[in-house]
């Protein structure tokens, strides 16, 4: 009986060791395994899908749009406006500071309930070798960002984008790091990305359809 429990036990422990290994295998070959799937299928690897939430990619077009709309509020014209995903990613990435707006490419927000999404490719020299840790050595030049947190307003003509999640080519980075990296993208030292809006708004809220916009009352 002792020697057939030895036996289940080496065989439990080479099952665990062949799936820690086949695990590091598919992350270290993720690139060639994902061109793999793009030559033969001709398109991208699926993304999971994330129920209630809708994309947006920034354009001329919807900066004008949402410039209009915050016209609107700030002339009494609306109590409150609803910007699309779209409008949203245009005024998050016009209102970035310039060397990070440089840094990033292929933008694209994500709406959710209470919670906005931000995806691109970022060029990590905008960080500093110094901020990326330990990991700085496993990233290239440049690599996939995602950061995410909600939206609420600091002051009279200020939202504040509070970032509480930040990754690194799906690296997830601590919160006591995030700070610092986001005030190398904004040129601040709040920990927060700024995004002007006219005085008169009041509150904010992020929904799927859109981020709401509502003016003081007075």
């Amino acid at each position: 009986m002792a020697r057939g429990c030895i036996r289940t036990f080496f065989t439990t422990l080479g099952c665990l060791t062949f799936l820690l290994i086949a695990a590091l295998a598919v992350w270290t070959f993720r690139g060639e395994l994902g061109n793999a799937y793009r030559s033969v299928t001709g398109r991208e690897p699926p993304e999971p899908l994330v129920p209630d939430s809708v994309i947006g990619l920034p354009s001329a077009d919807a900066l004008r749009s949402a410039e209009r709309k915050e016209r609107q509020l700030a002339t009494g014209d609306a109590g409150y406006v609803r910007l699309t995903a779209e409008e949203v990613a245009a005024l998050v990435h016009d209102r970035l500071d310039p060397d990070a707006r440089e840094a990033l490419d292929s933008v694209r927000v994500i709406l959710y309930p209470d919670l906005v999404v931000l995806d691109g490719q970022v060029r990590l020299d905008v960080f500093g070798r110094e901020l990326l840790g330990p990991l700085g050595g496993v990233f290239g030049s440049s690599e996939p960002l995602r950061v995410a947190g909600p939206l609420e307003v600091r002051g009279p003509g200020l939202l504040g984008w509070r970032v509480t999640q930040f990754a690194i080519l799906r690296f997830p980075f601590p919160g006591s790091a995030i700070p610092a990296l986001v005030n190398r993208l904004t040129g601040r030292t709040d920990g927060a990305f700024p995004i002007a809006v006219p005085e008169p708004v009041a509150e904010v809220r992020v929904r799927p359809d859109g981020v709401t916009l509502y003016r003081r009352v007075e």
